[in-house]
């Protein structure tokens, strides 16, 4: 941000005084250009920004017919009907307002004139019959995943709906996009026929910074099933195969939390994997890595990664140390001994590994003795050290080295900022990269982390039609339940904390409006933002049922609050000064100085030190230069007041929201 203009050249000119002083006010923040490029984003109509299903299907085929949910239906099922289908179309009978639902096996008669069917053609026998009779081909062909779900009237007379997976999983994730279809018994007539990009779409929990309990990641399992997010990786920091800890048995308890998560992680269609961080040889023997393994084999995880991407004390360079072909061969023997002992296990998933190096000194000689020796059977998950994982040639190259596809992961999307919060839109890697990968593997801020969940959970789904801003849309909306004023509020907050590695930061609402404030001159469209802003906190707090949201962003709530009115007040005492509103009328400049240190004093929860949350830099930078505008001081020997350009951090008064973190 450039700060260094002079006085001089912030004079308005005579002609329009007020909005040609505030718009020089506004050259001072550093361009948004993407923003700048469409303007009228900030007032995109709200049927065109959320979008009801998603992840966004493949294929959605409007019918001529419409069908009403009668008061009774039932539902067919076959005997190995998914379980956890039939229990989310049986939830979403009932809120669409069918009183009676009742069952019917797939081999008996049904005399009903509508009639739900639920599973492919290798759980119900009865599915294919009923969607040759609505015309529909079904998913015996489809990719794993897949499915079909139909709406209409068929040939046979009767209204029919047809969940058919091409496996039950298929038929459960058909089942959650019948949840976003259904608004009430009305049904227009649609085929969908959908099926996921990526084979593997995968969420890490670390929980290194704000620990999740473990109701909550039993919560967090079912939505990351409900959003066709098929993989689950525990990482928590706190039990890792390392040291003295890695030696010693599992806490007591321990055991029987792990096995809650995986029956519901399985339950919800996610596979649940354990990473092992056996850290550097000598660390963790063999034999202590395959105990663990096997007594967590024993209550049901089939899925392990061995990461070593944890050794160079958050340093992605020069972590392998001076003898880098020792640490490859090292880590390979470990690891393809780990897979070796997995095999033959009844669901046993191929073993992954995490790398310790990707660039830097010593990463050619580490990474092609690794690619020798690991057992072509290990699937690796490639990072590249970058926020949003690997470049198209970077994953090209870890290809050529692996000889094989690798497992993309994006690295630190929470940015790694101090007292940041990462609320803006998905950025995802751009169509093909099914292609190029195995899958798709993330690791969510630690707080509020499902708006940047949704985006990842629609791109890795479907990566050739994501629209970021689209897709954030629809995040907020669910997040909100529809309710169209917390909509508005959520999107003003999340708005200006686009912040994290993952996140779209250009392009932001609040950033278009300032952009084209600072075009035109005209404050009417920027005051309502920056209302926008100071009133949202408490419109959440009134209107979102979300506990864990409110609870994750409540120090980031209270510093919008005080952040908006502070710029509020910035606007108005650049536009009174420029005008000589007040002096006119005799009343005091309003000043946003006094605002200021309020809005700094907001901290981050569970820091060791005091560490100032942020506002967001558009309106920090806002702020930052009303301050150099606004900081009037006595001059000796002047006419009254005169602008003077503060020093930041000289005093509180004056010091910039920017340099303090909020």
């Amino acid at each position: 941000m450039a700060l260094g203009t002079t006085s001089a050249a912030l004079r308005p000119h005579r002609r329009s005084r007020g909005a040609h002083a505030v718009a020089l006010m506004l050259s001072l923040l550093e361009p948004a250009p993407a923003a700048a490029d469409n303007p009228g984003r900030a007032t995109a109509r709200r049927e065109d920004r959320a979008p009801r299903l998603f992840p966004r299907p493949r294929s959605v085929h409007k019918r001529p017919e419409t069908v009403r949910l009668p008061a009774a239906v039932t539902v067919v099922r076959g005997a190995s009907t998914d379980a956890g289908a039939l229990a989310v179309v049986e939830e979403v009978l009932h809120d669409a307002g069918v009183r009676a639902v009742g069952r019917s096996d797939d081999h008996a008669p049904v005399r009903d004139r509508f009639v739900v069917h639920v599973g492919g053609h290798q759980e119900n026998g009865a599915t294919a019959d009923v969607l040759s009779a609505l015309g529909v081909q079904g998913a015996e062909t489809m990719a794993a995943e897949g499915y079909v779900l139909a709406v209409g009237a068929g040939r046979d007379g009767r209204r029919h709906i047809v969940l058919s997976g091409a496996d039950p999983t298929g038929t459960y994730y058909a089942a959650q996009t019948l949840r976003r279809l259904v608004r009430g018994p009305k049904l227009r007539g649609t085929v969908i026929r959908d099926w996921p990009s990526l084979s593997r779409r995968g969420v890490v929990d670390v929980s290194r910074s704000s620990p999740w309990s473990h109701q909550r990641r039993l919560a967090d399992l079912a939505w990351l099933g409900g959003h066709k997010v098929n993989a689950y990786y525990y990482a928590p920091a706190d039990a890792p195969c390392r040291g003295p800890e890695g030696r010693s048995p599992f806490p007591p308890g321990e055991l029987a939390r792990i096995a809650e998560l995986v029956g519901h992680a399985r339950a919800h269609h996610v596979e649940f994997g354990y990473v092992l961080s056996p850290g550097r040889p000598g660390d963790c023997a063999l034999g202590e890595l395959t105990a663990k393994a096997a007594a967590l084999r024993n209550i049901g995880v089939h899925s392990f990664v061995v990461a070593f991407d944890d050794l160079g004390g958050g340093r992605r360079d020069g972590a392998v140390g001076t003898e880098p072909r020792a640490m490859a061969h090292a880590q390979a023997r470990l690891a393809n001994a780990l897979s070796a002992g997995c095999t033959g296990h009844p669901g046993a998933a191929p073993v992954q590994i995490a790398p310790t190096a990707y660039e830097g000194p010593g990463q050619d000689a580490y990474m092609r003795r690794l690619a020798q020796e690991l057992d072509p059977d290990i699937a690796v998950l490639w990072s590249a050290g970058s926020a949003v994982s690997a470049s198209r040639s970077g994953r090209a190259t870890a290809r050529e080295v692996f000889g094989r596809r690798v497992l993309v992961r994006d690295w630190d999307p929470a940015g790694g900022t101090p007292g940041g919060l990462s609320l803006g839109p998905y950025a995802g890697h751009g169509p093909g990269l099914a292609e190029e990968a195995l899958g798709l593997v993330t690791v969510p801020p630690p707080r509020a982390p499902r708006i940047a969940l949704s985006g990842f959970a629609d791109y890795a789904w479907n990566d050739g039609d994501y629209d970021p801003e689209r897709s954030w849309s629809a995040a907020l909306d669910e997040l909100t339940g529809g309710d169209e004023a917390a909509t508005d509020a959520l999107r003003a907050f999340a708005d200006i904390h686009r912040t994290g590695g993952t996140t779209v930061r250009q392009g932001g609402e609040l950033a278009a409006v300032v952009s084209e404030f600072r075009r035109s001159g005209h404050t009417a469209p920027l005051r309502k933002a920056l209302r926008a802003v100071h009133e949202a906190p408490a419109v959440l707090r009134d209107r979102l049922r979300d506990p864990a949201f409110l609870a994750d962003t409540g120090p980031w709530l209270d510093a919008a609050e005080a952040c908006g009115e502070a710029a509020l007040a910035a606007l108005e005492s650049t536009t009174a000064r420029s005008t000589h509103s007040h002096a006119a009328a005799g009343e005091p400049h309003p000043s946003p100085v006094p605002l200021v240190e309020p809005a700094r004093s907001f901290t981050e929860p569970g820091s060791h030190a005091a560490v100032p949350v942020e506002c967001g830099p558009v309106l920090a930078e806002f702020v930052a230069a009303a301050l150099e505008m606004t900081s009037f001081r006595p001059v000796p020997g002047g006419t009254g007041t005169e602008a003077r350009r503060p020093r930041p951090g000289r005093t509180g008064e004056t010091r910039p929201l920017a340099d303090g973190g909020a």
